[in-house]
């Protein structure tokens, strides 16, 4: 396949660094889920660091584009698009920042650290008003498959937005109270509360239930395939951390009863009642709460740190709390998620909107906080103040991989960092800082800083 670029629209393909970028016009800080890790019980692999040295090498090889990941050929071809469209006649709108040295930088930040650490495959994707300002894979999806902007990744973490999302949208609707006792949605849901302070939907979208972080049955070291009714049934009789709202305590079993009660009162799975009422309307067409396969053929091989064996391969069983921490995604996908943030909820087209402003206003709220507050969670986001205005977004870590989706509401810039590693969060995160920082810079026309 051959395809002509427009003037303006710059692509990229290097089969030293194994990568693929694109640049054009449309395509929390709660670092961890768990970051205990567990050894595989299948043999292990060739390291991820040979990636490293057979690139170094010389022995890695772009592919043909033809043979290019299908969705990447996609985004190509909307690259492609998007840049043949005749510049606007509007004479009031400010022309788009130019990120050119900003993706330099990144790039280059990317890179010293995968050379550092022996990092396996990292997509990233920029995010401002107008859409996907760039985006890059580095490194391999697979052996001999570069990645890329498509790659599939497990987001860990990243999970629990649209999880709470999907509640909402039966919040608006009055079909669910989060304010009301959970056990009116989940009457057999018992955990030792002897405060007697009714546990809320609220409270656990926003860690102030005081449950336990790990449920008994269906959590990170369980890969016995639990649902996520045995994983709700386990909570019984487990005792509370804290009574509610007294104090945050993190807790990925919190969010898979969010995920119970929205499966129960719908009555349709989990998985794919978020895929039809949340993923499918943004336009995640590449993500999934569950390994489907047209998900799951362009994901990442991931791996484990060795500290007294070789690297290893990550596990790949999946959480009977799901709701918390299953959902597979790529960096385009999540990117598409900023923008309908950045829209205030409204969807591309006129396909109406994912909330109401005031809905996703109140989830950016810290909760059961003072009303000055500006950090905390809120319903699902973290909340922080950053360069002096506010930021929002999400970490995950999920065996194997790494990720940190970041936004400012404000000011409209936003990034999505992802590794096939396990335990990276120090540095998904800091290259999302110094992403959000330098888009700054280039936005007023500054020099970038060092």
């Amino acid at each position: 396949m051959s395809m002509t670029w427009p003037a303006g629209c710059v692509t990229t393909y290097s089969t030293e660094r194994s990568r693929v970028t694109g640049t054009g016009t449309d395509p929390g800080r709660e670092k961890r889920m768990d970051e205990t890790s567990t050894p595989s019980t299948g043999s292990p692999r060739t390291s991820f660091r040979m990636q490293r040295r057979r690139r170094d090498a010389g022995l890695l090889t772009g592919p043909q584009p033809a043979h290019l990941p299908r969705h990447l050929l996609a985004l190509l071809c909307g690259l492609a698009l998007a840049c043949g469209e005749a510049p606007s006649t509007t004479t009031d709108a400010a022309p788009r920042a130019d990120y050119t040295e900003v993706a330099a930088a990144l790039e280059a930040m990317i890179e010293r650290e995968r050379d550092q650490k022996g990092l396996a495959a990292m997509s990233i994707a920029l995010v401002d008003e107008e859409g996907v300002a760039w985006a890059a894979g580095f490194g391999e999806q697979s052996a001999g498959h570069p990645a890329t902007p498509a790659t599939v990744y497990r987001v860990g973490s990243v999970s629990k937005l649209f999880t709470d999302i999907a509640v909402m949208q039966l919040h608006e609707r009055g079909e669910l109270d989060i304010d009301a006792p959970v056990t009116d949605y989940l009457p057999d849901f018992a955990p030792d509360n002897p405060s007697g302070t009714p546990i809320t939907l609220r409270q656990l979208m926003s860690h102030r239930a005081g449950l336990i972080r790990e449920p008994p049955v269906g959590n990170y070291f369980d890969d016995s395939g639990a649902d996520l009714a045995a994983t709700i049934a386990s909570l019984s009789g487990t005792p509370q951390i804290y009574p509610p709202e007294a104090r945050v305590k993190y807790s990925n079993a919190g969010i898979a009863v969010v995920g119970y009660a929205l499966e129960v009162t719908q009555g349709e799975p989990f998985a794919d009642y978020v895929k039809r009422a949340v993923l499918a309307p943004i336009g995640m067409d590449n993500s999934a709460f569950a390994p489907e396969p047209d998900v799951i053929d362009d994901l990442a091989d991931a791996y484990m740190w060795g500290i007294d064996r070789p690297d290893y391969d990550a596990p790949t069983f999946e959480l009977g709390m799901a709701p918390a921490g299953s959902m597979y995604s790529t960096v385009l996908d999540l990117a598409r998620f900023i923008e309908v943030m950045f829209r205030r909820g409204e969807l591309e087209g006129a396909a109406g909107s994912l909330l109401t402003p005031e809905t996703l206003e109140a989830m950016w709220q810290p909760q059961f906080a003072d009303s000055s507050a500006t950090t905390g969670f809120g319903l699902g986001f973290s909340v922080q103040e950053r360069f002096g205005e506010r930021w929002l977004g999400h970490g995950g870590a999920i065996y194997g991989f790494s990720t940190q989706l970041a936004f400012m509401p404000e000011s409209r810039l936003g990034v999505v960092v992802v590794s096939a590693v396990d335990i990276t969060n120090t540095v998904t995160g800091r290259i999302s800082d110094v992403a959000l920082e330098l888009m700054r810079a280039a936005r007023a026309g500054e020099p970038l800083p060092p």
